[in-house]
């Protein structure tokens, strides 16, 4: 098991005392502004002349301060991409961070978060907002069947959950509204996604997809575990009539905007 300590005489090992200090001092700022954050016990973002309130109790400043730091350009751009009428589907909506935002610009929302905990913190923030909504509590996939998520994954608080899975398209067959605009954030599953939705996303009703992409690390799923690569991501996008853009490339994470002529 690797502890702080070990992970601090490394860095002085191999980077010095200086970057060692630097580490501390930002980790020492990022745990105040957490305390801070779970002390006013909610935060307030606006984009674009859009606001959206969170509650920071418990992990949710935590996710917040995560999106704050590496969500803001992607967020931005979704706001002025959606039109009043459209259906937005939030595939991944953890906390509803994006689904508050959106939801205020579309007509409808259509949020799919599979950990129950975090599916609950996801209503309230949506409730909170004014946001029109629903809260779907499984996963999408490429097939309708029961999976039980990794509880290494970011999105089980390190519990084994067992949830139900389904297809894209079985929902839309089913009579669920044909998004216009998606959002895919899935700790890499994202292939498995588009492959369960080919048809919903190849729909000329859907004009904008935006995904985040997981590039291969030791410390988390990505695409690759998956049966894909980046490359092999982009390409299938590009197949289904998508033209594909980065937004921002953030090392570990690539967000990319699909759009059709």
């Amino acid at each position: 098991m690797v502890t702080p300590i070990n992970r601090a005489v490394d860095i002085y090992r191999d980077d010095g005392i200086t970057a060692l200090s630097i580490k501390a001092l930002r980790s020492l700022r990022g745990r105040a502004t957490l305390a801070y954050w779970r002390f006013r016990g909610s935060r307030t973002f606006e984009f674009d002349g859009v606001e959206a309130t969170f509650d920071t109790q418990g992990r949710a400043a935590r996710s917040l301060q995560i999106f704050d730091s590496g969500e803001r350009k992607m967020v931005r751009d979704l706001l002025s991409e959606l039109e009043e009428d459209d259906v937005f589907w939030d595939i991944g909506a953890h906390i509803g961070f994006h689904s508050s935002f959106a939801g205020q610009r579309a007509r409808r929302v259509e949020a799919f978060e599979p950990t129950p905990g975090t599916a609950r913190q996801a209503g309230k923030h949506l409730e909170r907002n004014g946001v029109d909504a629903t809260v779907h509590e499984y996963a999408m996939w490429d097939a309708d069947e029961t999976l039980t998520l990794d509880p290494d994954s970011a999105a089980t608080d390190g519990e084994s959950v067992t949830v139900p899975a389904h297809r894209g398209d079985t929902l839309v067959d089913d009579g669920l509204a044909q998004p216009n605009v998606v959002k895919i954030d899935v700790e890499g599953a994202e292939p498995r996604v588009v492959d369960g939705m080919a048809e919903t996303l190849a729909d000329d009703r859907c004009r904008t997809v935006y995904c985040e992409i997981h590039r291969p690390a030791e410390t988390r799923p990505s695409v690759e575990d998956h049966g894909s690569s980046v490359e092999q991501f982009l390409e299938s996008l590009r197949d289904l009539g998508f033209t594909v853009e980065t937004i921002e490339d953030r090392g570990l994470d690539l967000h990319v905007k699909g759009t059709k002529a």
